[in-house]
Formats: C-alpha cells, sequence, structure tokens
C-alpha cells in the first residue's frame, strides 16, 4: 500500500463518518479485487490532490486487481447491482459523495486494474 497526499490541501466539509465508510468500501473493495490475483504484484494506492479547476479535493483508490469489465462499467453504480456476495455497494457511496456536493467515477487502468476516484468541493 502507498498514499500519495499532496501538500497544503484545502478544507472539505463534510460527515465524518460517511466519507470515511466511502473510503473504507472503495479501500475493502481493492483489496478484495486483489486477493483473486495469483501472482504479481498487489498495489493500492491512495491519492489526495487538490484540484483548482473544480474547486475542491479529488481522492483516488487503484488497485492492481482484475480491473473493470466492459459490461459492469456502465451498471457499477446502479441500486443493487454489485459485482460480489457483500459490501454496501457503490450505489450507496456515490450517493453519499453525491450528498456532498461531489462526483464518484471509476475506470479501468492498463495493464489492470481499476481507479476509483470522488471529489469533494473545497470550503
Amino acid at each position: 500500500m502507498s498514499t500519495r497526499l499532496a501538500p497544503q490541501l484545502p478544507r472539505v466539509q463534510g460527515d465524518r463518518v460517511q466519507l470515511q465508510q466511502v473510503m473504507l468500501n472503495l479501500i475493502v473493495n481493492a483489496i478484495q479485487a486483489m486477493s483473486g490475483i495469483g501472482e504479481g504484484a498487489r498495489e493500492l494506492q491512495i491519492s489526495i490532490d487538490a484540484v483548482p479547476s473544480e474547486g475542491g479535493v479529488r481522492v483516488g483508490v487503484r488497485d492492481t486487481g482484475p480491473g473493470l469489465s466492459p459490461e459492469s462499467l456502465p451498471r457499477l453504480f446502479e441500486p443493487f447491482y454489485t459485482t460480489k456476495p457483500e459490501g454496501m455497494g457503490l450505489s450507496v457511496c456515490r450517493s453519499i459523495i453525491k450528498a456532498h456536493r461531489g462526483r464518484l467515477w471509476a475506470f479501468p487502468c492498463e495493464p489492470q486494474g481499476a481507479l476509483f476516484q470522488f471529489t469533494i468541493p473545497a470550503t
């Protein structure tokens, strides 16, 4: 696991417990995705950057798991859709971030893995 935290990030305001739940869910999802990898490095990277063009902060959780299938991409954030038997679901994560006036999205990484990112406006 590695972290990349930008210096002097702007302050954000939000429900600490809800934002922690989103982070925990994204991190657990990444760990679970990598648990099926037989060989090769398992890397989890958490990054936080200021995004002046969007007036806030961007948080990223990247893994080296099998990635996102093209079939699942359009449905990832639908209610009741999941690719695994447990977890709070990405729909709930997205609604929490949206309630904080942010946005949450995901895309596959090359050569493998996935990156989930969300933004939260600065106060």
